[in-house]
């Protein structure tokens, strides 16, 4: 019992201290009471905020990538639609490639068909041709062929003379002008036997045609100009340099004269008329006036020689006329003259002239014509 009183007292005396005490502490609790709710509020707020944030960026890329699907799926309708424009167009352009096949196959077809029906033709009439060939031989053999061997004769003698100027003369015109006249007179003959010699005939005559050709009478205009500027050249030593322009000097009086002054005035003399002139070679004597008139002769002469060989196509005259002609003007002539330089000039060019240049052989046809008439000529002896 008295545990319990006593246990029942203490208990009274822990409530009276903690009455006593809980006026001291009621400032702080109130502090933490009312400090405690801000923090969680403030996450709250901001967890809302980037919910809020979230949602509004997610709903915004959410359009953009409906707006890129939109556009993707347009692309995607716009080359559907073009694949099958163009799918079209290749069935379209297959079809007609299909057709110009089939087209080209029967033009093949058609043409090898033509192609047969010409050769076939051809042969046709290469056979009549050669039976014409043959008839009129023998007609022409029947009826006689004395009235026109003089015409076969002529040409023969034209094709001897073209030959004989071709070859030793160089003459490409007169040439071609006797094989076309021979041509003119087996084409009057009437004889079909002379059609291969004819051809024949036609072929030299194109060949000589297509042959460049040199220009003699012109050439030989221009050797006969350089024969007349022979006589405009100047011999070394025969023209007059005067002397260089006294100096004024003092006369001297007579009566001061002595022999060192009449020394002077002799050497001053002779200085006046006299000219040394320094050259690269030796300077020959003068030549008296005959044989000065036979250097212009002679070179005149290697000039008309040296157009003589152009003429006649002789190249080894030619050449050496025309270097004697140069040698000639460098030993006597002066070099340093302007009409000497330019006749130097021209026949250096003169020398690079090939007077024969090489020609063709028109003696085939002349053959061929010798053998018809040989042939023609045993024909009639039958």
């Amino acid at each position: 019992m008295e545990e319990t009183a006593e246990m029942e007292k203490e208990p009274q005396i822990e409530d009276a201290e903690i009455i006593e005490s809980t006026p001291l502490q009621e400032p702080q609790a109130k502090e933490k009471s009312a400090g405690a709710p801000k923090l969680p509020i403030i996450l709250a707020l901001i967890a809302i905020i980037l919910v809020f944030g979230t949602l509004g960026y997610g709903y915004q890329y959410w359009l953009s990538l409906q707006e890129s699907l939109q556009q993707m799926n347009a692309s995607l309708g716009k080359a559907g639609e073009q694949q099958q424009a163009l799918q079209s167009e290749l069935a379209t352009v297959q079809k007609a490639f299909e057709a110009q096949k089939s087209a080209i196959a029967n033009q093949q077809t058609a043409l090898t068909a033509q192609d047969e029906k010409l050769t076939a033709e051809r042969d046709r009439l290469s056979q009549q041709a050669s039976e014409m060939k043959q008839s009129l031989e023998s007609v022409y053999s029947k009826v006689g062929r004395t009235s026109n061997a003089w015409m076969a004769s002529e040409a023969e003698y034209l094709m001897r003379v073209a030959n004989h100027r071709l070859k030793l003369e160089g003459d490409v015109i007169t040439a071609i002008a006797a094989l076309e006249t021979a041509d003119g007179r087996l084409r009057d003959t009437g004889d079909p036997g002379m059609i291969d010699v004819r051809e024949v005939l036609a072929k030299e005559i194109a060949t000589l045609k297509s042959v460049g050709q040199l220009d003699r009478v012109g050439l030989s205009a221009k050797i006969t100009g350089l024969i007349g500027q022979v006589k405009g050249l100047k011999m070394l030593g025969l023209e007059y340099t005067p002397s260089e322009a006294k100096q004024t000097k003092a006369v001297v009086p007579e009566e001061e004269r002595s022999v060192e002054t009449l020394l002077k005035d002799g050497w001053e003399g002779f200085k006046s008329v006299m000219v040394i002139r320094h050259r690269d070679k030796p300077v020959s004597a003068m030549l008296p006036p005959e044989q000065q008139f036979f250097v212009y002769k002679n070179l005149e002469l290697q000039l008309e020689a040296a157009r003589l060989a152009l003429l006649k196509g002789d190249p080894v005259l030619f050449a050496s006329s025309l270097e004697q002609a140069e040698a000639w003007i460098g030993d006597f002539f002066d070099a340093e003259a302007n009409a000497t330089q330019a006749i130097q000039q021209a026949i250096a060019d003169l020398k690079a002239v090939n007077v024969r240049p090489a020609l063709p052989d028109i003696s085939q046809s002349l053959a061929a014509l010798q053998a018809r008439m040989k042939a023609a000529g045993e024909e009639g002896a039958q």
